[in-house]
C-alpha cells in the first residue's frame, strides 16, 4: 500500500479526496509510478499548489482539481523502486476560501517528477510553486502567480493579472488580459500580447515584447531589449544591449550601457547611451538624447509636434534631418577643441565658424518663423543640419 499524507486544519472539516497509484514500470534509467487524484474544491475560490519537477496546469468547467504525478527513480530493482515510491506524500489544507495541495517526492529523484492539474478556470487566483522545473499554464479567469527554482516558465490564454518569476529559466507570455510581471535570473522573456502594465526584468536574457497595452518595464542585465508596440509609455534599461522601441503612445525612457538605441515612434524620448548610436524618428514631443561615445540621428517628421529638446554626443557626429514643414528653433555649438564643425543646408539657419583654441562653432536660426528650441552640443564630432528630401 502506497502511504498517503494528508494534512487538515482542524475544524474546517475533511476534504474529500481519492488517490489512485499505476504500476512501477521501467523507462530508461528510472522506474516510474503514477499517483493521480481529484481534490473538491467546494466553496474555495483561490489555490495554491506546492510541488517540484516540471508542471502543467489547464484550466477547465470543472469544480474539482485533478491531478497526475509522474514520479521517477532511480534504483537497483522493482523492489527497492517500490520502497522508495512510498514516501510520496499528497497533503491538502484548507484556509478559509483558499486550498492548499503540497504533492511531495522530495529527495527522491534526480530529474524530478512530472506534474499535470487540472484547476477550475474561474478560480479568482491560483498559486503555483515548484522547487525546481519548468512551469506551462493555460487558460485561467483569475490571477496567477507562479516561481520556479530554476525553470523555463510558459503562460498563455490568462485573461487576468499575472506574476512569474524563475531563478534562471526562460520566460514566455503568450497573450494575457491583464497587466504581468516577469523575473528570470537570467533567461530570456518573450511577450506575444499583455493587456495592461507589465514588468520584466532578467539579469542577463533578451527581452521581446511584440504588443503591450499599457505602460512597459524592461530591465536586463546584458541582453537587448525590443517592443514593438506598446499602448502606453516604455521604461527600458541593459547594461549591454541594444533598445529598440517600434512604436510607442507615450514617453520611451531608455538606459544602455553598452549598446545602441533606437526608436520609430513615440510621444516624447530621453535616451541616454553610454558607448552606442542614438537614431530617433517619428517622435513628437520633447527630444532629450545623449551619448558619450557614439552618434545621434534624428528625424523632425512633418505631422509630429515637438517640444524643446537637446541632444548631446561627446564623441560622435550628431545629424538632424528636419522636414521643411517643421517649426522650430535651432542653437547649435560645436565645443570640439580647435576644429569643431557645423554643416547646414538651410540659409535660414547662420553658421558661425569656431576659432582655433578659442571660440567654438555655433549656428542659429529660425525655420518656419521659429518654434520650440531644439539644442544640439557636440564635443568630438560634427554637426549636421539636413533638410528633409
Amino acid at each position: 500500500m502506497i502511504k498517503i499524507g494528508l494534512l487538515v486544519v482542524a475544524n474546517l472539516g475533511l476534504l474529500a479526496f481519492g488517490q489512485t497509484e499505476g504500476p512501477v514500470a521501467r523507462e530508461g534509467n528510472y522506474w516510474v509510478r503514477t499517483f493521480s487524484g481529484v481534490v473538491p474544491t467546494n466553496e474555495a475560490t483561490r489555490a495554491r499548489v506546492i510541488t517540484e519537477g516540471n508542471v502543467t496546469v489547464h484550466g477547465d468547467s470543472g469544480k474539482v482539481i485533478a491531478y497526475w504525478v509522474k514520479v521517477p527513480v532511480k534504483a537497483r530493482n522493482q523492489q527497492e523502486a517500490e520502497s522508495l515510491l512510498k514516501t510520496f506524500a499528497m497533503r491538502v489544507q484548507s484556509q478559509g476560501q483558499t486550498i492548499v495541495l503540497e504533492l511531495g517526492a522530495r529527495r527522491m529523484t534526480g530529474d524530478g517528477p512530472n506534474v499535470t492539474l487540472t484547476v477550475p478556470r474561474g478560480l479568482a487566483q491560483l498559486v503555483l510553486e515548484t522547487r525546481g522545473g519548468n512551469l506551462q499554464v493555460t487558460d485561467l479567469d483569475g490571477e496567477f502567480s507562479g516561481s520556479s527554482a530554476g525553470g523555463r516558465i510558459d503562460i498563455d490564454r490568462l485573461n487576468a493579472a499575472a506574476s512569474v518569476k524563475t531563478a534562471g529559466g526562460d520566460i514566455r507570455v503568450g497573450h494575457v488580459n491583464g497587466p504581468v510581471r516577469c523575473s528570470s535570473g537570467g533567461g530570456s522573456i518573450s511577450v506575444d500580447s499583455v493587456g495592461g502594465e507589465s514588468w520584466f526584468e532578467t539579469a542577463g536574457g533578451d527581452i521581446s515584447v511584440h504588443e503591450a497595452r499599457g505602460r512597459v518595464h524592461a530591465a536586463t542585465g546584458g541582453g537587448n531589449i525590443r517592443v514593438e508596440r506598446s499602448g502606453g509609455a516604455v521604461e527600458a534599461r541593459t547594461e549591454g544591449g541594444l533598445i529598440e522601441v517600434q512604436q510607442a503612445s507615450g514617453l520611451v525612457n531608455a538606459l544602455s550601457s553598452g549598446g545602441a538605441i533606437q526608436v520609430n515612434s513615440a510621444q516624447g524620448v530621453r535616451c541616454e547611451a553610454a558607448a552606442g548610436m542614438i537614431r530617433l524618428r517619428n517622435v513628437a514631443g520633447a527630444l532629450n538624447a545623449s551619448t558619450a561615445a557614439g552618434s545621434i540621428l534624428a528625424e523632425l517628421l512633418a505631422g509630429n509636434r515637438i517640444q524643446d529638446s537637446t541632444l548631446t554626443a561627446s564623441a560622435g557626429d550628431i545629424t538632424v534631418i528636419i522636414s521643411s514643414k517643421i517649426s522650430v528653433t535651432v542653437m547649435a555649438q560645436n565645443v570640439t577643441g580647435g576644429g569643431g564643425r557645423i554643416v547646414s543646408d538651410f540659409p535660414e539657419i547662420r553658421v558661425q565658424p569656431s576659432s582655433p583654441g578659442v571660440i567654438p562653432a555655433v549656428a542659429e536660426g529660425n525655420l518656419n518663423g521659429g518654434g520650440p528650441k531644439l539644442r544640439i552640443i557636440a564635443t568630438g564630432g560634427t554637426i549636421y543640419l539636413r533638410r528633409e528630401k
